[in-house]
């Protein structure tokens, strides 16, 4: 009996052990799924996840849509139009002797077809097709600039985070300087005021957080703005540190020229308006057309058939000048996007040169701060670990903190700076990626 007991409290010991093991990996496992639940995204992600939703690109790519579909309305000139009519009328005529009723049944086809025109329909066209094509130039300005503001967003919400990284660093030194200067104020090594600057600076660091920790909230809030994914899950991002960008300045000025989207734009809507100056002075040339009909008509039944063949020539005899001032509209023009391209041509040139300015200095930012914050962090160790043993003071402490703090926010910045600047390059340039 002794020995069934026995083996029964064993077998009830291995079921609590089991049963609290596995809850324990449940409850990691639970954990880890916590973990796994909030997304991370790159830089790359977040332009796709752009792309993808962002309406104001989708609502451009409709204007383009659109402009693709007049160059086919702009080719329906080289199209005959047909036209079936059917008819029934009845008429009475009062006045007649005797009262007279009378009904006509009609069917009949035509067809209308513009025979030479001296290529008023083919510059139609090509006016059409460059047209389109300055569309399509402001659909990738539309594309670039969302590009852009998703990698401003995206550096944003970095720096907003390593600045609370840094508050929740300083918070922390904070804590353990209040909790030394109150041990050494009990002991009647330091006196109360040590303590009161301990916990003034306590409470300004956790104001800093405070506002560190809304900065991030705003700028992930940003982020999905210009991602259009505003009623998405928060997500988190991965770090993207300072990266020496590989384009240099007269490279950039060369690639600009071909493929900034605005410039392009521009050209394209100049050589419509050469086109649309051709279309004009062909308006004095007459135009050749014809017509078919073939149809029955009767009041009875078989109705009798008929046919005509028209050919019509049309000549523009005068039209209030009208012609003469829209080809003078269309010489304006072609001369205002000629002006409008050495314009832009001289303010790329002009941007480029100093966002290259901005990127030098923001790189050479960047290299003294990376020591300069080694250095801080060395000296609040240092003032830390003096603090400690007694010797230090609280200001020493309070000013490394500060040093800290102020060089960690100085660095991020230069980071954040050089990428939104290389960014702007890119947008500038025409680089969509």
């Amino acid at each position: 009996m002794k020995k069934r007991l026995n083996v029964n409290k064993t077998l009830l010991i291995c079921f609590i052990v089991g049963f609290v093991v596995f809850a324990n990996l449940n409850l990691e496992a639970g954990d880890s799924n916590n973990k796994d639940a909030v997304r991370i995204y790159n830089l790359s992600d977040c332009i796709n996840i752009a792309l993808e939703k962002n309406p104001e690109l989708l609502a451009s790519k409709q204007q383009v849509e659109k402009s693709f579909f007049k160059i086919g309305e702009a080719r329906s000139g080289y199209f005959p139009d047909i036209n079936l009519s059917l008819g029934y009328q009845r008429s009475y005529q009062e006045m007649k002797v005797p009262e007279h009723y009378s009904k006509n049944y009609s069917g009949q086809i035509t067809l209308s077809q513009r025979l030479f025109d001296f290529g008023k329909t083919s510059t139609q066209v090509d006016i059409q097709k460059e047209l389109y094509k300055a569309t399509d130039s402001q659909n990738r300005e539309t594309l670039l600039g969302l590009i852009y503001n998703v990698k401003e967003a995206y550096f944003s919400l970095l720096k907003a985070k390593k600045q609370k990284e840094t508050a929740e660093e300083v918070l922390k030194q904070a804590k353990k300087h209040l909790d030394l200067a109150r041990g050494f104020y009990e002991v009647g090594l330091k006196p109360k005021i040590e303590v009161t600057k301990a916990e003034v600076e306590l409470s300004n660091a956790k104001l800093n957080l405070i506002t560190a920790e809304k900065n991030q909230r705003q700028a992930l809030l940003n982020l999905k703005i210009a991602m259009g994914a505003i009623y998405d899950e928060d997500f988190d991002i991965k770090e993207e540190d300072y990266v020496i960008r590989k384009i240099e300045e007269k490279e950039a000025l060369k690639i600009a020229q071909e493929r900034n989207p605005q410039l392009q734009s521009v050209r394209f809507n100049r050589q419509a308006s050469i086109y649309s100056e051709e279309l004009v002075k062909k308006e004095y040339l007459p135009t050749f057309s014809g017509t078919g009909r073939y149809g029955y008509s009767g009041e009875n039944f078989p109705l009798d058939r008929g046919w005509s063949v028209l050919l019509e020539v049309n000549i523009p005899i005068f039209s209030g000048w009208s012609t003469t001032y829209r080809l003078k509209q269309a010489k304006a023009d072609v001369a205002y996007y000629l002006h409008k391209e050495e314009s832009l041509k001289q303010q790329i040139t002009s941007q480029i040169k100093n966002l290259f300015i901005q990127l030098k200095e923001s790189s050479q930012r960047i290299e003294t701060l990376k020591t300069a914050l080694k250095q801080a962090k060395e000296n609040l160790d240092l003032a830390m670990g003096r603090y400690e043993v007694g010797v230090g003071s609280s200001i020493e402490v309070v000013d490394a903190i500060v040093l800290y703090e102020q060089t960690n926010t100085q660095y991020w910045q230069a980071i954040y700076d050089y990428n939104v600047t290389y960014a702007s390059i890119e947008k500038i340039v025409g680089i969509e990626k």
